[in-house]
């Protein structure tokens, strides 16, 4: 009987797993599209102010906007998230 007990809860831990690798790459995956369209939308932004002749003017911003500060704990954070998953996967 507490044999099959730990079966269920490997079970449960298993599918919760998967469960959980499927939400990990559908996050990654909005994000990256998030990414690209900000990135799409910051380059018409630059286009227009092109077209305006105000490039010069806000080509720092620009430049600074296109590369976003990381923070260094929330780098960190998303490295040991993803090394715990490739973990649990080897596993």
């Amino acid at each position: 009987m507490l044999m099959c007990l730990g079966c269920c809860n490997v079970k449960e831990l298993s599918e919760l797993k998967k469960s959980l690798n499927v939400e990990v790459v559908q996050l990654r995956t909005e994000f990256q599209e998030l990414k690209n369209t900000l990135q799409q939308q910051q380059e018409d932004v630059t286009a227009s102010l092109r077209n305006l002749g105000l490039q010069d003017s806000a080509g720092d911003g620009a430049q600074e906007a296109q590369e976003p500060k990381v923070d260094v704990e929330d780098q960190e954070v998303h490295t040991s998230a993803e090394e715990d998953i490739e973990k649990k996967d080897e596993n």
